[in-house]
């Protein structure tokens, strides 16, 4: 559920891109240890993503920042894309 992008979780028709997004949660996780949504129970983690409630940590580089923020937006259709 951590890795489910906002389009998911409001219902609404989703495609690829989903994939990116998890790529974006990945990133974090690894430089963090964990999710960036992750919060105390499923409705609290579902709030956070589709609000992007992204908080970064300070000893995140601003070009991960750059990276993860490119990728975990709202609108599927503005995310960063693989190529």
């Amino acid at each position: 559920m951590d890795y489910l992008p906002p389009e998911m979780v409001d219902d609404k028709p989703h495609d690829n891109k989903v994939d990116i997004w998890s790529l974006g949660i990945l990133c974090y996780e690894f430089l963090v240890g964990n999710p960036p949504f992750e919060a105390e129970d499923h409705q609290a983690t579902y709030d956070r993503i589709k609000k992007i409630d992204l908080k970064f940590p300070e000893h995140m580089s601003l070009e991960a920042k750059d990276l993860i923020g490119s990728i975990l937006t709202y609108n599927p259709n503005k995310r960063l894309t693989l190529d």
